[in-house]
């Protein structure tokens, strides 16, 4: 999801090998990792699985942290929780990517979720994921619900019949190359004629407010040209090393608006456990108004992304 990678020699008593990522090309993180477990390259890309004494087992594709085994649940609940939560019975969800499995995972958690379709570009990506990480995918894969469809996610969306899905859930990697057209308003229209109506909610990553502000702002800007409602929450993601945010867009739900009492109601009523980060008590923080979103919403690059311009203006090249 963030930055490039590089490698180098880290601290003896930690690991040999330093992973160290650009979120822009002034800023960036590092954590130490260890031996590689698992090595693939399917048609798309390259899969790695290291082990780490902090984050233990990382999935990098093309060298860059897409999820660890220890903390994922900061990025996967909020990406879910709020959606289906502001929802009064899901029964129909559509993942967009997610191929580690944690987003379906998630999902499946919600006891009122019939069928979850599974569209992810790279079969290889889920049967590594099956095979590597357990703790983050828990079996979802085996979840009858679970309905994969290998292929072009946009070109899924676009097929689909109108008012199809309760939620759609959106879990791809950053605004550029093929995936940037994921981020433009005609998908986001594409996206909103298949929810099957304004209780509906389309959830999505929105990048980080600190890394990348006018991506931020592009996210935002674009699907309110699309979505009546479009609400933000954010969280400190510790496998990106960075506050991340997460929108919501509707029609008619909000999921800043939920309250408490409901909150506590749906949890007790459609899941077996509590979620670890988007409970009810810290619902009103997940959904505060930080002040690095406020400058980053206001980012003068700000600006609605198109099929025609569909280059976000703090694209960078992460490899250097």
């Amino acid at each position: 999801m963030t930055g490039a990678p590089e490698s180098r020699g880290a601290h003896p008593e930690q690991s040999d090998r330093e992973v160290r990522e650009r979120l822009n090309p002034g800023m960036g993180f590092f954590y130490s990792a260890g031996r590689t477990l698992a090595r693939i390259r399917t048609e798309y890309q390259e899969l790695e699985l290291v082990e780490t004494p902090r984050l233990g087992r990382v999935l990098l594709i093309d060298g860059v942290t897409q999820v660890s085994e220890r903390d994922e649940y900061r990025y996967h609940e909020p990406l879910v929780h709020p959606a289906l939560l502001a929802h009064p019975e899901p029964r129909t969800i559509l993942v967009v990517g997610g191929g580690d499995g944690g987003i379906l995972r998630e999902t499946l958690r919600h006891r009122t979720v019939e069928r979850v379709d599974f569209a992810e570009l790279d079969p290889q990506v889920a049967a590594f994921s099956r095979e590597h990480l357990a703790h983050v995918h828990a079996g979802a894969f085996e979840d009858p619900r679970v309905r994969p469809a290998f292929g072009d996610g946009r070109a899924f969306v676009e097929a689909a019949p109108p008012g199809s899905y309760d939620a759609v859930i959106m879990d791809m990697t950053d605004p550029a190359g093929p995936s940037r057209f994921l981020y433009t308003r005609q998908f986001f229209e594409a996206v909103r004629r298949i929810l099957s109506g304004p209780r509906a909610v389309f959830s999505l990553h929105g990048e980080s407010p600190i890394a990348r502000p006018a991506a931020y702002a592009c996210i935002g800007t674009t699907l309110a040209s699309v979505f009546p409602i479009v609400r933000t929450a954010s969280a400190y993601v510790t496998m990106y090393g960075t506050l991340w945010s997460f929108r919501y867009a509707s029609g008619g739900a909000d999921p800043s608006a939920l309250s408490r009492k409901d909150l506590e109601a749906r949890i007790a009523g459609r899941m077996d456990s509590r979620p670890r980060l988007t409970v009810p008590e810290l619902w009103p923080a997940l959904f505060a108004p930080d002040p690095a979103l406020g400058e980053a919403a206001d980012h003068p690059d700000g600006r609605v992304i198109t099929d025609e311009e569909p280059d976000f203006p703090d694209a960078f090249d992460p490899k250097g």
